[in-house]
């Protein structure tokens, strides 16, 4: 594990820093493939602008509460999670999908809060926060909704989900930390680890960094964490909240949402990439992720994960007879 982080301050690396919005509560902004359009939440509604900030349109607004949005593998969908309700039952918030123009929409996910979308660069799988065993965990599912499995399992929430470019590894939080995940990994690897609440990580293009909030002296702001989690530095350094960074496909510029103005809106700040030196911390064990590459194992681990309560059934059933195996082996070596 990551045990010791520094917080020094690097230089700012920021070039220009643009309000895209002008509203109040918008959040989560999401790039499309191209870069030329920006899909974000704002007043319990899913809205798309371009990426310079004209051409703010409302999308979807199923007069209940819709945020999360993201753009698929090739910019044609959107996925996005939105509050439901079935008839005699509680409220609770699932995944749809829609095409990017806001038609067709379609809800992927039953029963339990799915929240926190995110598709794969290959566009074959779909990664997700669920509350199906209890709490908050990271789970995968095909674009369609179909073949679901959990990938973590911890005491605390699992949120915020994103893909490494390569499409091999997901950075998520949990419990105030930043964590990462192979896709056949059986445990996770914990890059950050102090008192602060380290949220709502996303990869770089090129994968080898990790944009960040944290509230590392009171209010949030960005931070840059190289992607082994061996050093890191601060981003923004404002009097406000700044929140939900996510890079442009080139590299050039992270969207966020920031109060700084009073109401949170949509900004956009340019970086320098050849600015970015995370201070150093001093060497410390890492533990690397355990992956699994047999495949009746992964079989297996799946089986436990998606299917617990079966899973312990015959696990109990197969240790019971295992012990009157071995009892009446021993009753009839005395008899």
């Amino acid at each position: 594990m990551i045990l010791i982080i520094s917080h020094v301050s690097a230089a700012p690396i920021i070039e220009n820093d643009v309000k895209l919005t002008n509203t109040t509560n918008a959040n989560h902004p999401s790039w499309s493939p191209d870069g030329k359009k920006i899909v974000y939440a704002a007043n319990q509604a899913i809205w798309i602008m371009n990426s310079d900030g004209s051409g703010q349109k409302k999308l979807y607004d199923g007069m209940a509460w819709e945020g999360e949005p993201v753009f698929n593998e090739d910019g044609s969908k959107i996925y996005f999670a939105a509050e439901s309700k079935k008839a005699f039952s509680a409220r609770y918030i699932s995944i749809h999908v829609m095409n990017s123009d806001g038609s067709d929409g379609v809800k992927l996910t039953e029963n339990s809060d799915c929240r926190n979308p995110a598709v794969s660069p290959d566009g074959n799988r779909l990664v997700y926060s669920s509350r199906e065993s209890g709490n908050y965990d990271i789970w995968i599912m095909s674009p369609d909704g179909t073949e679901n499995k959990r990938l973590t399992d911890s005491e605390g929430d699992e949120n915020s989900p994103a893909w490494s470019p390569d499409g091999s590894t997901i950075v998520y939080s949990s419990m105030g930390d930043i964590f990462t995940i192979g896709i056949n990994a059986v445990r996770p690897v914990q890059l950050t680890s102090d008192t602060y609440n380290n949220i709502e990580p996303s990869y770089s293009p090129d994968g080898n960094s990790i944009v960040y909030t944290s509230n590392v002296g009171g209010d949030y702001d960005l931070w840059i964490l190289s992607a082994d989690g061996s050093s890191q530095m601060k981003l923004t350094n404002y009097p406000s909240d700044e929140k939900a960074p996510v890079w442009s496909p080139d590299g050039t510029k992270i969207a966020y949402t920031s109060n700084k103005d009073g109401d949170f809106n949509i900004w956009v700040m340019t970086v320098k990439d050849s600015s970015i030196e995370p201070d150093k911390v001093e060497e410390v064990p890492v533990v690397n992720e355990k992956v699994i590459n047999n495949e009746y194992v992964l079989k297996l681990r799946d089986y436990a994960a998606n299917k617990p309560r079966e899973f312990i059934g015959i696990v109990l059933l197969g240790s019971f007879l295992f012990v009157v195996l071995i009892v009446g082996t021993f009753l009839r070596r005395i008899s």
